[in-house]
């Protein structure tokens, strides 16, 4: 019976308590699960960015494609990142209302809506759920980045993503040194253009950190970041993704001319890797050579075209069937199955677009590229509002951008699913730390007009701090 008289003695001192006393315990107690659950979530994020990267092997040998077009094991990550971006919009409704649904509300929803009406549902409806997870990891930064300081962390975790990749690189390079002309190394990822894209995202971080004015880390980090850079260059060379050299090249260039020049000296070694290994011109020398035919008949074994040629005819023919349903597209993953109707260069399985903007205008319409092109435009200009708060920080990360831009032009950018998650994750970032540092200017401004004293008047209306001491007051100027 004690415990029990203990228990209804501390109930009745509860009950004696004021009202905003109880209220106060009761909030503190919630507010202490909110925490606990805030913190929950944000170690789920973490360790999901350092393995994801590394993952997709485990993902194989567990009977399972984490690609877009398949749900397998990989498909757990995907339901758990869209759970951790719901809980947290729960938790807090209105942290960042427009950023979160905003941004990307559009295109989600004419992609969901896209579903109902394409060729086939179900690889419809997995596509749209992994444009949902996209989107996952473009909101959760709006929920656990609290300062600069945050920046600094979530960054350098994206490329301590990096180190599992490379280390396996070089098993994946020895492996391939019995044919070496025909080798493209992609060390944990399912395709070497996959591990390009991801390794122009590190090696734009890795100057980032360099440049930016608000990422703290120690002279140590930043020395080992900048001997990590020419290990990422070597390794992105051997991917072979020319999409990939171009965007990280452009991003190089910048970075040289505006921030350092001292890296315009790394450009002299490219001649000399071209010529050590003498596939690497092969792969752009393949790109500028034509083929001259008359028609599709022409080509054989001896007579083909070429990979830029190739995707050009294929655009070409996807145009009309394309302009038959403008506004709203023939539904989502409705171009793989319909190209072998109007390009006779595949087989019966058919081929995906090669360029993300074609394809979104194919399956999703008019109304889907503009919903594409508010997205990006919303993130664009976002990085040039907030050009003035790090100035070369963000003229990277705009890089960035630009370079993912530059490689949907040629390639299938929204099928790869764990890249993506690194790239948005990113995006939401930088883009939450602006949004932050804007409303918390704003919210300064305000409070400063509060608190700014009146100037002092006399009952005239001019005013009294202009007059000489004394003036109008009976007492002596002197």
């Amino acid at each position: 019976m004690k415990p029990a008289a203990g228990f209804i003695k501390f109930a009745r001192a509860d009950m004696l308590l004021p009202a905003s006393d109880r209220a106060w315990r009761t909030s503190s107690v919630r507010q202490a699960n909110v925490e606990a659950i805030w913190n929950t979530l944000r170690n789920l994020v973490f360790g999901i960015l350092l393995i994801r990267a590394s993952a997709d092997p485990v993902f194989s040998l567990l009977g399972g494609d984490s690609g877009a077009a398949s749900m397998g094991v990989g498909a757990l990550f995907n339901v758990l990142a869209i759970a951790i971006a719901g809980i947290f919009l729960l938790l807090s409704p209105l942290k960042a209302p427009f950023p979160v649904i905003g941004i990307w509300g559009p295109f989600l929803l004419i992609a969901f809506g896209s579903t109902l009406y394409a060729p086939d549902f179900n690889p419809a409806a997995r596509l749209a759920f992994v444009l949902l997870t996209y989107w996952a990891f473009f909101a959760i930064p709006f929920f656990i980045l609290r300062s600069s300081r945050d920046v600094s962390r979530l960054v350098l975790m994206v490329i301590a993503s990096s180190i599992p990749p490379t280390l396996y690189a070089f098993v994946d390079i020895a492996r391939g040194l019995s044919d070496f002309d025909e080798f493209r190394l992609q060390s944990t990822f399912f395709h070497a253009n996959i591990y390009a894209f991801y390794l122009v995202l590190v090696l734009g971080l890795a100057l980032y950190v360099r440049a930016s004015r608000i990422v703290c880390v120690s002279p140590r980090i930043r020395t080992l970041l900048t001997l990590y850079i020419p290990l990422l260059l070597l390794f992105l060379l051997l991917t072979k993704t020319r999409s990939a050299w171009g965007g990280c090249g452009l991003m190089l260039l910048v970075y040289a001319l505006k921030i350092d020049r001292r890296f315009l000296a790394g450009f002299l070694l490219v001649p000399v890797l071209f010529i050590v290994h003498p596939s690497l011109i092969d792969r752009l020398t393949d790109v500028t050579a034509a083929t001259e035919i008359d028609s599709f008949s022409q080509l054989n074994e001896n007579t083909r075209l070429n990979s830029y040629v190739w995707r050009q005819t294929l655009w070409q023919s996807a145009i009309p069937p394309a302009l038959e349903r403008p506004l709203l597209g023939h539904g989502l993953e409705a171009f793989k199955p319909s190209t072998p109707s109007f390009f006779p260069l595949v087989g019966p399985q058919g081929t995906d677009g090669h360029n993300i903007y074609l394809q979104m205008g194919f399956e999703l319409g008019l109304l889907g590229l503009l919903a594409l092109a508010w997205l990006f435009g919303c993130v664009a200009w976002r990085l040039a509002r907030g050009l003035r708060r790090d100035p070369p920080g963000i003229l990277i990360v705009s890089c960035i951008l630009v370079a993912y831009l530059l490689e949907s032009y040629s390639d299938n950018m929204h099928f790869y699913l764990s890249f993506n998650w690194y790239f948005w994750f990113v995006m939401g970032t930088i883009y939450a730390w602006l949004w932050r540092e804007e409303a918390s200017a704003e919210i300064g401004e305000r409070a400063w007009g509060r608190a700014r004293p009146l100037k002092a008047r006399d009952p005239d209306g001019s005013d009294r701090r202009k007059r000489p001491y004394g003036a109008g007051t009976g007492q002596s100027s002197r």
